[in-house]
Order: C-alpha cells, then sequence, then structure tokens
C-alpha cells in the first residue's frame, strides 16, 4: 500500500475534500489499496475502506461520518 499525497485533486473531485481535510487533522493516514480503495488507519481505532471513485454522491459523506464515528467511539472507551 502507498501512503496518498494529494497532488492532482480532481482525482478524487471536489466532494473529497471535506474527508481528506478531517482526516489530515485528525490524526488519520490514508494510503490506497492494492484493489484501488481508499484505507484510512489511525493507532487504536479500526481501518476504514471507502472507494476511490464512488459512483454513489453520498459516499465520501458517509466516510467521513465513519472517521468521525471511529475518533468517538477511542474516547467513549478511555473515559468508559
Amino acid at each position: 500500500m502507498t501512503e496518498i499525497v494529494i497532488t492532482q485533486p480532481r482525482r478524487f473531485g471536489k466532494s473529497a475534500f471535506p474527508l481528506f481535510a478531517y482526516a489530515w487533522t485528525a490524526g488519520w493516514s490514508a494510503s490506497r489499496t492494492n484493489g484501488g480503495h481508499l484505507r484510512f488507519s489511525k493507532p487504536g481505532r479500526p481501518f476504514i475502506f471507502t472507494s476511490s471513485t464512488p459512483s454513489d454522491r453520498r459516499a465520501y459523506l458517509n466516510a467521513l461520518a465513519m472517521l468521525r464515528r471511529a475518533d468517538r467511539q477511542e474516547l467513549e472507551v478511555q473515559h468508559g
């Protein structure tokens, strides 16, 4: 898997910007799987996978929601 460096933002489309912005600021790292999907990873959190070229317009928003839920879940476990 290779680390993703966004040099050509058009490849992912405008709807991917909030996803990558949140992932970067929250400490997630993005990589591409052998099958071409995006894999987000962060120590102590589950992996989050999404398509790099989704056919559903809400796919990136759903992935963003999964990242946020994973971050919230970890915080709840630490305090609980």
